[in-house]
Order: structure tokens, then C-alpha cells, then sequence
């Protein structure tokens, strides 16, 4: 028995105002389930953009108690009848007041969250002629792979900078059976533009796995700027769905029939089987 899920991956610009980027998550998450979106994605940082890393811990939550992010994310599942991914908040670190981790929270349609994945790879880097960025100055790192079924399909999380690592991937496919994976992120405009759509595409063709990244797009302040380019991709690498800039929403079907057909034409999981 297969399965079908269509899917909203949202583009947004976040800023520093918590509560304008709440608002903006809960137009466009409607304007996806008016599209017919039984998930809605949210980038990564949807609910703030700082000019510093450590900005972001002042409205950090944990998310098993209230708070206006995971409140936000509980009224859209529950008003919509929705899956939503929260694809990267800021979530309290118990016993450290100094960092926070990066967690993308899986909330059902009844309002439960039912999974979290803490960003495993951090993003620490100085960009010829872009920028200097240190994720980890404020972020700690998560050490867990997840998955989670959504109506029927095997789910893999991920955030931004671990979409060039391809053993997480594979791990994903593999070894945990993910059909789709989401790439929720902020990737910068210099790394992006060289890089965003080849690593996008190569993640779902070597994994034969839907790939669906929702994205931050221009400018947040005069420090960062995001690539935008809101993507979905089929297991054979074919962008099926993709919004350059602005806000809105990318909407995709997805199939399992598609996965299994490519995996049934190509093995490849088998094939790497033989020397793992």
C-alpha cells in the first residue's frame, strides 16, 4: 500500500521581531492548508533572525511548556488539521543559559508534538568574501537521528548545514527508511548560489527520497542575507515545485509509488549493502 502527502514548504524573510515573524508563519502555514498542504514546513530561524547568535536566547523555549513559538505551532496544526514541521526554533538547553539547540518539532494535527530533531551539524565558517558565522557560539549541538511516519511516509529531519553531509542522508535512507526527508534552512545568498541546488538534487537523487527544503530568502539585517529558492524535488532529482524569492509557499505531492519505482530501477540500497 502506498501513500500520497502533499506538502507546503514555506519561504519567508525572518527578522528580530518575534512577534511580525509569528504572524507571517501563521499567514502563509493558512495560505498552504488552503492549498490543500496536509504538512506544512517552516524554515529554519521562522520565528527569529538576530544580528547575533546570541540574540536568540532571550525568547528561547522549552517546548514541552507554553510559549508564543510552540503556542504558534500548536494553533496552526490544530486550526488547519495540519502536520507542522517547526524547522528550526530556538529550544532551551537544561542547565545552560548560554545556548540554546536548533530544533526542528513535529507537531500533529491534534496539537502533540510527536518528534524533535536538535541540529547535529553546526554552522561555523568564514565565506570568502561572505560572511563569518559561528553557529556554535550560542547552539549546542544535537547527537540523534530522526524519523517520524507522517500519514503513511517514513520522514527524515534535517536542518540547513547538515545538507552537506551526506552520510546523514544515507543514514536517513537507509538504515532509518526515510522516503522523504526535509531540509528546513537559512542558507546564506554567497553559499547558496553556488551551492544550493546541486547539494538539494544530489541528496534526492543518491538517496532516491523526496527532498523538500523550505527556505529564509533576502534581506533579515545589515549582516545576513538568505538565498531563498523554496524547493521540492522527486527521487529522480527533478524539481517539481520551487520559489525563487518573496514570501509564500511551495505546494508538492508526494508519492510513494515514485520512491519504490526508482528504488525498484536502480538498487542502490541494495548495492551499498554489499560493502557496508
Amino acid at each position: 500500500m502506498t501513500w500520497q502527502l502533499r506538502v507546503g514548504a514555506v519561504q519567508m524573510c525572518s527578522t528580530d521581531d518575534l512577534g511580525k515573524n509569528l504572524a507571517t508563519c501563521r499567514a502563509l502555514s493558512a495560505q498552504a492548508a488552503d492549498g490543500g498542504a496536509r504538512v506544512v514546513v517552516l524554515p529554519e530561524c521562522f520565528a527569529f533572525l538576530g544580528r547575533g547568535e546570541r540574540d536568540k536566547l532571550a525568547i528561547a523555549e522549552a517546548i514541552e511548556q507554553p510559549g508564543p513559538i510552540g503556542d504558534m505551532l500548536r494553533e496552526v496544526a490544530t486550526r488547519h488539521g495540519v502536520w507542522v514541521v517547526g524547522g528550526g526554533m530556538p529550544e532551551r538547553v537544561a542547565g545552560d543559559n548560554k545556548r540554546t539547540y536548533n530544533t526542528a518539532v513535529v507537531v500533529d494535527p491534534r496539537g502533540f508534538v510527536v518528534a524533535r530533531y536538535r541540529k547535529i551539524h553546526l554552522f561555523d565558517v568564514d565565506i570568502p568574501g561572505g560572511a563569518v558565522l559561528r553557529e556554535s557560539d550560542a547552539t549546542a549541538p544535537g547527537d540523534a537521528i530522526v524519523t517520524v511516519e507522517i500519514e503513511g511516509a517514513r520522514v527524515g529531519l534535517t536542518i540547513c548545514y547538515d545538507l552537506r553531509f551526506p552520510e546523514l542522508y544515507r543514514l536517513l535512507a537507509i538504515d532509518r527508511g526515510a522516503e522523504v526527508v526535509f531540509v528546513p534552512s537559512a542558507f546564506t545568498a554567497h553559499t547558496g548560489a553556488a551551492h544550493w541546488h546541486t547539494l538539494l538534487r544530489a541528496r534526492a537523487i543518491e538517496d532516491q527520497a523526496w527532498v523538500v527544503a523550505a527556505a529564509q530568502w533576502g534581506q533579515h539585517n545589515e549582516k545576513r542575507a538568505s538565498y531563498g529558492h523554496a524547493l521540492a524535488i522527486d527521487p529522480w532529482g527533478t524539481i517539481v515545485g520551487e520559489r525563487a524569492d518573496g514570501d509564500g509557499v511551495v505546494l508538492a505531492t508526494l508519492d510513494g509509488a515514485e520512491v519504490a519505482k526508482r528504488r525498484t530501477q536502480m538498487p542502490c540500497a541494495e548495492h551499498a549493502a554489499l560493502w557496508r
